[in-house]
């Protein structure tokens, strides 16, 4: 009776600590809807960084006080605007950027401001030159741009190329200016590395 007992209780402890022994091997118990077998997190597609959500208030994330450069593409948010950089492309000349701007606000048109745009390749990386071009002086896509409440504007916005071939990352700078004269920056970090740049 008292073995019983004893084999009872050991039973009953296997079975609660999910411990129990299959061949010598200890099984881990999978939970529905955990997000975890075998104690790893399950990631949705390829687990890469690419698309990772950059909002924050000046429109770049800091990281211990340095930029955290994503893949492409790469949004960012911040009062009630969205950008997102889908691709790069190098033509003669200039380098063009596939973007689209959304206005999440209810109420207010948002302009870009184009003259203030900028680009910058690998900033603050040793032993590789930064070199700061501006925006070019034709863009189409968005020039006298007005995008209501609620809408996007979709196109190419272009800058000077740069001299490098091939940067490790770069940085565009966009400024939105609103119609009560606010304006937010935009500082868009984008990891070159791997990227092959489309090319006209």
């Amino acid at each position: 009776m008292m073995n019983k007992m004893i084999v009872s209780v050991l039973l009953g402890s296997l079975i609660v600590s999910g411990s129990l022994l299959l061949n010598g091997t200890a099984m881990r118990p999978v939970l529905p809807d955990s997000g975890m077998t075998a104690g790893k997190p399950v990631l949705p597609g390829d687990g890469g960084i690419s698309g990772v959500k950059v909002p924050v208030p000046s429109g770049s994330e800091e990281s211990r006080g340095e930029k955290v450069y994503v893949r492409l593409p790469v949004t960012t948010s911040a009062n009630n605007i969205e950008v997102t950089v889908h691709a790069v492309r190098l033509k003669a000349g200039t380098a063009d950027f596939e973007v689209t701007i959304r206005n999440l606000s209810d109420r207010e048109t948002i302009t870009p401001d184009l003259t203030s745009g900028s680009v910058v390749t690998n900033e603050g990386l040793p032993g590789r030159s930064s070199e700061k071009v501006r925006a070019a002086k034709v863009n189409p896509d968005f020039e006298q741009a007005v995008i209501p409440p609620g809408k996007e504007r979709y196109g190419w916005l272009s800058s000077d190329a740069w001299s490098e071939e091939a940067p490790e990352r770069l940085t565009l700078n966009v400024t939105i200016r609103g119609n009560n004269g606010e304006e937010q920056a935009f500082a868009i970090p984008v990891d070159c590395r791997g990227l092959t740049f489309r090319t006209l």
